[in-house]
């Protein structure tokens, strides 16, 4: 069996010896071949030699994690796993988006790193095995050129000599880039075997290749995209005549592979110097996947929200936050209808949606944890969610995923004790035993107790037969009258002491709720 190199990046010199000996790395392909202090070192080590797989902590001197991954993605493709603590969660967050393979909770588990390495030592050497295949053949030399082409990097004088060698088109009037995303190929779906996965990949491609005939030349994206360069006159390549042949090509996919896939329509430029303009513009109209759903032919489009339609949505987020938190299940799916309604018409980016979905569940995860419900249930990995989320591919999937989530906590909640009106209630009154010298309201209480301040009044006056700013009241001037019974302190410093920080509004109070002022109540008892 191959092993592939391993590069460990740890500033602890146990942390680095307890990883080393935690499994037999050989046993699973892998071979530790060099360890670094800190980010720093382990980016002079990548660059004299290659290694496979890197395993780093994220907390380091010098150069942390996130600082050595940023600058390692400028010219390795390595495979990375971060080390991270339950507190490193917005670190490892960031780590995740610059394309980190995977993670492991501090302190590790044996069981995690193995399944982890086994994963990886098959994409590794499936890697590998697509770099060797590109050597091979005119198609993957061509797949070379085009993806090179799409990405602007081919320099202007080698255009012409490239395009003889690979015997493609060397004159033309119009370029229009196409991308191809296979619908079924789903990052969370076990049930495709990596065999069917490849049969049905290979399927397609031919498929693409038979409707392109001559005008167009299909090349390799990644796993789930296929890209096209369709070649035409100006006539030919109109808006009109590219979305009926997009469309005719997801129809023969659909009738002959059985499966369906989205398809991005770039915009039609003159010059192969431009194609990658083209091919960008493929790429964004694809992302009108994430609104539109499976199985479309999608034009670019550029979507601004102003400032005004941001603020509606931020307003639509905090209404399902406290939705979540009056525990109401119907409150709840109104409001998340609403804000996904919001996300639709406003055509609001996918960054933008999954950014909501994640603050959705840090709340739903804190209010677990405060009420003393037992998160594992739901939260096995803070990670692990956030990982779902990325990898959703539209609005409807991310929308079930997030409402089933809100879901199974209320009724996690509902079970325990915790949630029982009563054990809130008495929180309420010993939170304003404690603090009612300070600014305290209903939304302070609300917030400490992570509930819905408009729910939370409403359930205080059911079992209380009082609203909460009555009962505050009534405390502070509870504690007015003993203090002004058996002590000499001035009126003044009585009620800061009681919560007022205007002694105006505090004579006011006590006489309308005693009857009396202040000095009069003092002479009479």
């Amino acid at each position: 069996m191959t092993l592939y190199d391993v590069l460990i990046v740890e500033d602890e010199p146990i942390a680095r010896e307890s990883l080393k000996y935690l499994i037999d790395w050989q046993e699973y392909g892998f071979a530790i071949k060099a360890e670094a202090e800190d980010g720093q070192q382990a980016l002079e080590m990548m660059k004299s030699h290659y290694y496979a797989l890197v395993v780093t902590d994220i907390r380091m001197p010098t150069m942390n994690g996130l600082e050595f991954i940023k600058e390692l993605r400028l010219f390795s493709d390595a495979a990375v796993i971060i080390l991270s603590g339950y507190d490193d969660f917005e670190y490892a967050r960031q780590g995740m988006k610059m394309g980190v393979q995977d993670y492991l909770l501090k302190p590790l588990d044996e069981e995690d790193l193995i399944n982890i390495l086994q994963r990886l030592q098959q994409e590794i050497a499936q890697k590998h095995r697509k770099h060797r295949q590109l050597h091979l053949g005119l198609t993957a030399l061509r797949d070379q050129f085009l993806k090179k082409l799409a990405h602007n990097q081919i320099k202007k004088n080698e255009y012409s000599d490239q395009l003889k060698l690979l015997e493609m088109h060397t004159s033309f009037e119009s370029i229009c880039c196409l991308l191809v995303e296979m619908d079924f190929f789903h990052p969370l779906d076990a049930n495709w075997t990596g065999q069917e996965i490849e049969l049905k990949r290979f399927a397609i491609r031919n498929i693409i290749e038979e409707i392109c005939g001559r005008s167009g030349y299909v090349f390799e994206v990644s796993e789930e995209r296929y890209g096209i360069v369709y070649i035409g006159t100006d006539d030919e390549l109109d808006d009109e005549f590219m979305m009926e042949w997009a469309g005719e090509l997801a129809e023969a996919v659909r009738l002959y592979a059985k499966e369906t896939v989205s398809i991005g329509l770039g915009q039609t430029v003159s010059q192969i110097q431009d194609a990658h303009q083209s091919f960008h513009s493929a790429e964004a109209a694809l992302d009108g996947k994430f609104l539109m759903g499976n199985n479309a032919v999608l034009k670019s489009i550029t979507p601004i929200m102003n400032n005004i339609e941001q603020k509606q949505l931020l307003n639509l987020e905090e209404e399902v936050l406290a939705a979540i938190k009056s525990y109401h299940r119907e409150h709840v799916s109104k409001a998340l209808l609403q804000l996904w309604d919001g996300f639709k018409t406003k055509q609001a980016p996918a960054n933008k949606v999954k950014t909501t979905v994640l603050e959705i569940l840090v709340q739903l995860m804190h209010l677990v944890k405060n009420t003393g419900a037992n998160h594992a249930e739901l939260f096995d990995h803070e990670l692990g969610d956030y990982e779902r989320v990325m990898k959703i591919k539209t609005l409807e999937e991310l929308f079930q995923f997030i409402e089933r989530k809100c879901f199974a906590v209320l009724d996690l909640l509902h079970k325990t004790k915790d949630f029982q009106p009563n054990k809130i209630i008495e929180t309420m009154k010993k939170i304003v035993q404690e603090q009612y010298p300070t600014n305290l309201s209903l939304r302070v209480v609300a917030q400490q107790v992570f509930m819905n301040p408009v729910y939370l009044g409403q359930l205080f006056k059911a079992n209380v037969d009082c609203s909460f700013n009555d009962y505050l009241l009534q405390v502070r001037m509870d504690k007015a009258k003993h203090l002004l019974t058996h002590s000499d302190k001035k009126v003044y410093e009585i009620a800061q002491e009681v919560g007022f920080g205007e002694l105006d509004w505090f004579y006011k109070r006590f006489k309308l709720y005693t009857g009396f002022s202040a000095s009069e109540y003092r002479a009479s008892t």
